[in-house]
């Protein structure tokens, strides 16, 4: 999949410009992660984790939605808005991407992932 794969095209009736709306992708998570971890997952889908987030709460994987929350809460220490980190995510703009620190963190993060808490999270999944 590539980048762009990421993203679902919205068309506005007032302008013809595109523009893209989160979208849930369990399947996106799990793939991102397991090539490059939450890091790759934030830089390449990240403007969807808010929506992945529902997605694992109603599929009963709650213990890969804490992970995910703990790795949102890692690059959002600020406590942005949910829109404005997703607008700064599709931009590249989240800085703490960039923090070793953090990374550091996102690291000890995708262990706990590889581990599949919850077991297969792709079953009964909504995309």
């Amino acid at each position: 999949m590539t980048f762009s794969s990421c993203f679902s095209q919205v068309e506005s009736d007032k302008e013809k410009t595109n523009s893209f709306k989160p979208k849930a992708n369990i399947e996106q998570l799990e793939m991102e992660v397991n090539n490059g971890g939450f890091n790759q997952y934030f830089l390449n889908c990240g403007q969807n984790c808010f929506e992945t987030l529902k997605a694992l709460k109603k599929n009963n994987k709650p213990k890969t939605a804490k992970i995910l929350e703990s790795a949102i809460s890692l690059i959002n220490p600020k406590k942005l808005s949910n829109k404005i980190l997703i607008e700064k995510l599709r931009n590249q703009e989240v800085e703490e991407l960039y923090n070793e620190e953090i990374s550091a963190s996102l690291n000890k993060l995708d262990l706990e992932f590889y581990k599949y808490p919850d077991g297969n999270l792709t079953n009964n999944s909504e995309h």
